[in-house]
């Protein structure tokens, strides 16, 4: 893969993750779930051919699930600085 490809895959991954979380903000939860999907889809279409972008998809994923699973913070942003904080202070 040419490296402006990837560019332009990363650049897709990030403006799905962005309109999740928008989705998210706006409390419209199945469309937030079909992101979710969708970058599911992006991540097995990456599986095998870019581990990069296959390991960066995932994470993504994983990020915004761990943020739906808990119910204390409606603010993805501010969420996802309190948990690279919080891990940055357990690699201390």
């Amino acid at each position: 893969m040419t490296p402006a490809l990837r560019q332009r895959k990363l650049q897709g991954i990030q403006s799905v993750v962005s309109v999740a979380v928008h989705l998210h903000k706006v409390g419209e939860w199945d469309a937030y779930c079909d992101s979710i999907t969708k970058l599911l889809g992006m991540a097995d279409a990456f599986n095998e051919l870019d581990d990069d972008l296959f390991n960066y998809t995932m994470d993504c994923v994983n990020a915004l699930s761990r943020f739906t699973l808990q119910h204390t913070v409606v603010d993805f942003e501010a969420w996802a600085i309190g948990q690279a904080c919080t891990a940055l202070r357990a690699a201390a």
